[in-house]
């Protein structure tokens, strides 16, 4: 039986054990096994000097997260020398539960003169409610003016559904700090 490390985020959280496994030993199991970071869910890789192999999302067993494969020894041999194995993060929890939605005309999300104005020629943005807070994101785009450039030091640089943009906050149609 070999044990390596199993890396996540560059710091090692678990290991992976390769062993032996079936009639004449024809086959290597291998199990990835890690703490849970709790933050989402995780896919393990078997990392070799010359390529990579998924090995699939890491479950829930018994307070970590762990995912056993049996492969042929021919399906490892294009690895090279096995080295480690990695964790990545496909998905996260917290980004389920943020929701923008799209609007073609973000004036309409407003009553005063100042904000409409400002606003109107601006095409797509999203807008979504935290509480009594309405969260605006304007895409920023090289060439093109900076997004309500008056409120520019109450913005903040965020990625939103891939585009980058800047997000301010309103409270009853006032500015606020994020």
């Amino acid at each position: 039986m070999e044990r390596l490390p199993l890396y996540c985020r560059g710091e090692c959280w678990g290991e992976v054990t390769l062993a032996l496994w079936g009639p004449n030993g024809a086959r290597t199991e291998i199990i990835a096994s890690m703490d849970d970071p709790g933050d989402g869910l995780y896919r393990a890789f078997l990392l070799g000097e010359r390529g990579e192999m998924p090995l699939g999302v890491l479950a829930p067993e018994g307070g970590r997260l762990a995912v056993c494969r049996r492969v042929y020894h021919r399906d490892m041999a294009p690895l090279g020398k096995v080295l480690q194995g990695e964790a990545r993060q496909s998905f996260r929890f917290e980004e389920a539960a943020v929701c923008w939605r799209e609007t073609c005309c973000p004036a309409q999300l407003f009553q005063g003169r100042f904000l409409r104005e400002r606003l109107r020629p601006i095409g797509r943005a999203w807008w979504r409610r935290e509480g009594n807070l309405l969260l605006l994101a304007l895409p920023v785009e090289a060439g093109r003016p900076f997004p309500l450039e008056a409120l520019f030091c109450l913005g903040r640089m965020e990625r939103v559904e891939g585009q980058r943009c800047v997000v301010y906050a309103f409270r009853e149609e006032e500015p606020v700090l994020l």
